[in-house]
């Protein structure tokens, strides 16, 4: 079996469980903290990815995390099946895949928000807001600050990139002027 089928099987499985965004949300966010506490413990990351320790062990870990970290029942018991099924080594592409599964299962459309400067909340509604009305879809909305584009957005649908930045002007008058591609 492909790797990615398998990381899409499981992000898909544990989405399905999840009742509602601020659920996921935060089950999302637990297991990203998961992730940075095996990435802080090399041997515990080792362990829980291989045959080093046992399964009574494991589980024995897992009860300390999900105990220390205060983790949602859902977030403990898939972690639980990851680690039975010894599908561990895949965890950080499982949850990475987890908003494109939410997003596929819910019908929801990804769009990324690169700013040159960090948008506010009433930015951010407002552009949400406008999106949701022009594409007449639920839309989730993820943000990554891009200094180079200078001032302005660039939005990533799929595949496609819509540029609205300044940098991306100046580009278009570049090649205009100078027949620069």
């Amino acid at each position: 079996m492909k790797e990615s089928s398998l990381v899409k099987r499981y992000a898909k499985a544990l989405v399905l469980t999840v009742a509602n965004e601020s659920e996921f949300k935060r089950i999302a966010a637990e297991l990203n903290n998961v992730l940075v506490l095996l990435a802080a413990d090399d041997k515990l990351k080792i362990g829980m990815a291989t045959f080093m320790i046992s399964q009574p062990e494991k589980i024995k870990a897992l009860n300390i995390i999900k105990d220390k970290m205060n983790l949602h029942d859902k977030s403990f018991h898939f972690l639980l099946t990851v680690a039975a099924e010894n599908r561990f080594a895949y965890l950080e592409q499982i949850v990475r895949q987890l908003p494109d599964a939410w997003c596929n299962v819910h019908g929801v459309e990804k769009i990324t928000v690169f700013s040159a400067v960090e948008l506010n909340a009433g930015q951010r509604k407002r552009l949400l807001g406008n999106l949701e009305k022009a594409l007449q879809k639920k839309i989730m909305l993820y943000y990554k600050v891009e200094p180079v584009l200078i001032a302005g957005i660039s939005l990533q649908r799929g595949s496609l990139r819509y540029d609205y930045s300044l940098a991306g002007r100046l580009q278009k008058l570049r090649e205009s002027l100078v027949g620069e591609r």
